[in-house]
């Protein structure tokens, strides 16, 4: 059995080298998802409308105009309930996003510091000299 720790820097390497040549396929993915979404969205709000259309029309025997005006108002009703709802829980949950984000960078600044302190002066020297190779290479293959 094999350990995904035992391949880790192999992943990492496969995965910095596909973001630095391939964040063009990257961004038409995230967007084409995007995309996908919205068109997902939209059909099942207009299955609602239909649907909701039907049963007030057979319920109450009124006019298409007349149930059209009562399916927007009662969807507009809706809408305002939930977004009052939402708009109700947005300080709880940004108080709580705030509060991990910070526990998080704290954790990690510590990681990094300690992992930092480990390093003798010459893996210092190599971490350094191949940070500043990556960087230049990214700005190479970006800007060229």
């Amino acid at each position: 059995m094999t350990s995904i720790k035992r391949h880790k820097p192999m992943i990492i390497l496969a995965m910095a080298t596909f973001l630095l040549f391939g964040y063009d396929m990257i961004f038409d993915l995230i967007s084409s998802l995007f995309h996908v979404f919205i068109v997902i969205a939209h059909y099942l709000f207009e299955f609602c409308e239909s649907s909701l259309d039907s049963i007030i029309e057979h319920l109450f025997h009124t006019s298409r105009r007349a149930t059209q005006i009562i399916v927007f108002y009662i969807m507009t009703s809706i809408l305002i309930a939930v977004g009052f709802l939402i708009l109700r829980k947005v300080p709880t949950w940004s108080r709580k996003f705030r509060e991990q984000s910070i526990a998080y960078f704290n954790y990690k600044k510590m990681q990094a510091i300690d992992f930092w302190r480990q390093q003798t002066l010459l893996l210092k020297i190599k971490l350094c000299s191949e940070v500043i190779a990556g960087i230049s290479a990214m700005l190479f293959v970006s800007l060229s």
